[in-house]
């Protein structure tokens, strides 16, 4: 966005039913890093330590996370981090991040929709990424329809063929009237 490449719980490992970062996008990531490299938490399928490090020694540059993350400008963008609870989880850290340029993008991570329920003290996204859950029931989609984004990207979806849960069908009911939704499989491009 705006010239900087973000990368936000963008490496990762295998937790099932959740699919690990590709070996090729893992080295892509690994020759070209990032502007900017953030995780909302450390769990496995969010943050892989061996990258973080990596990033930290190529690049000189720090990672943003929960532990240190309040506000940071990178030029003509700006990325706030904002302490969210992590969904069914209350003894983690977890941040979810506003980043502020051309466009406004609220990406988070494992947040709770409840965490922004009613909220008006954030700016209105254009887009909100985020987990399953916030379109997985009827009642989480109204909280994430009155996030007002015009775009809304729903990630960390579970391998199809792992599926026990139904997440799948669940979410796929939910949006399948919906316009700007979209689901990017892994590596997949979205310009919005």
């Amino acid at each position: 966005m705006d010239g900087l490449s973000i990368l936000i719980d963008g490496v990762c490992g295998k937790i099932a039913p959740y699919e690990e970062t590709p070996l090729s996008i893992r080295e892509e990531l690994s020759e070209n890093f990032p502007d900017i490299v953030a995780f909302t938490h450390i769990h496995g399928d969010h943050f892989d330590r061996e990258y973080a490090e990596l990033y930290k020694e190529k690049t000189l540059r720090s990672v943003c996370g929960p532990e240190s993350f309040l506000f940071k400008n990178f030029g003509e963008i700006g990325i706030t981090g904002v302490s969210t609870r992590h969904i069914g989880k209350f003894d983690i850290r977890h941040v979810s991040f506003i980043i502020e340029g051309s466009k406004t993008i609220w990406f988070m991570g494992d947040a709770s929709p409840l965490d922004f329920k009613g909220r008006t003290d954030l700016p209105a996204p254009d887009v909100v990424i985020a987990p399953f859950s916030y379109a997985n029931t009827d009642s989480a989609w109204k909280i994430t329809k009155t996030l007002g984004a015009k775009n809304i990207v729903i990630v960390h979806m579970p391998v199809r063929e792992e599926d026990t849960y139904g997440i799948w069908e669940a979410v796929e009911n939910t949006i399948r009237n919906e316009n700007g939704v979209f689901i990017p499989a892994m590596g997949e491009t979205i310009i919005l």
